[in-house]
């Protein structure tokens, strides 16, 4: 039988990092279950961002809908006892994912569906408190206004009466951008994915350590036994 550490060393660490009280490396059905608790959460909060998106709400519903399956996820993490920091990392990230998946849901609609067209430039704001700085308000070439000031393929080289790629959803699901190269698009689908990854990686972790193991080398699954592992 093994004998669990219960000191207040071990307590604290279990409360921020989670029990893990088993020997050697976790049970096979813990790590099957931490693959299973990750998968669902990672497709849990992209699935959130790409339906908001596609239903048409705002970029801001968008995120919060991210925020929301978010707290999903630490919520059952806290259910299962998953140590409190990893649940705050994991959190975090879910802030971090929340911009990055509703921009990037959004870019994936105009480049499948998106068409483009040439709009005049009325005008060319500088904001140095936001990021980018620039902001270019437009028109349609037939004096109709856009809406939606484009920060997209607007800069200091910029002025008024130039004209400047557009790309727009025709269902009006998405606000229209500035065209722009690859690069910057490449450049947040690493950023999404790396994010996507280690919110994964937190996921995991956080389900694995959050288990007791009654007895050493127990490789049976919850609900099997005596051998069943013990909150």
């Amino acid at each position: 039988m093994h004998s669990l550490n219960v000191g207040p060393g071990a307590r604290v660490s279990a409360r921020l990092l989670g029990a893990a009280q088993y020997a050697g490396n976790p049970p096979w059905w813990l790590v099957a279950e931490g693959f299973f608790v990750a998968s669902v959460a990672t497709l849990l909060v992209g699935g959130a961002s790409t339906a908001a998106v596609l239903v048409g709400v705002t970029s801001s519903q968008a995120e919060a809908a991210v925020l929301v399956a978010t707290a999903a996820v630490a919520l059952y993490l806290l259910f299962l006892r998953a140590g409190h920091l990893l649940v705050a990392l994991l959190v975090a990230v879910g802030f971090l994912l929340s911009p990055a998946l509703s921009a990037l849901a959004a870019d994936a609609v105009l480049s499948g569906a998106g068409r483009t067209r040439d709009v005049v430039v009325t005008a060319v704001a500088h904001e140095p408190l936001d990021r980018p700085a620039y902001r270019c308000s437009v028109r349609l070439q037939d004096g109709s206004p856009v809406r939606q000031r484009l920060w997209r393929g607007c800069g200091p080289e910029v002025i008024p009466g130039d004209l400047i790629g557009m790309v727009y959803d025709p269902g009006d699901r998405v606000a229209p951008r500035g065209l722009e190269g690859r690069g910057p698009l490449l450049r947040r689908l690493a950023w999404t994915t790396v994010l996507l990854l280690v919110f994964a990686a937190v996921s995991f972790v956080a389900t694995v350590r959050s288990y007791r193991v009654s007895s050493v080398g127990s490789d049976q699954p919850r609900g099997s036994g005596s051998a069943s592992p013990a909150r």
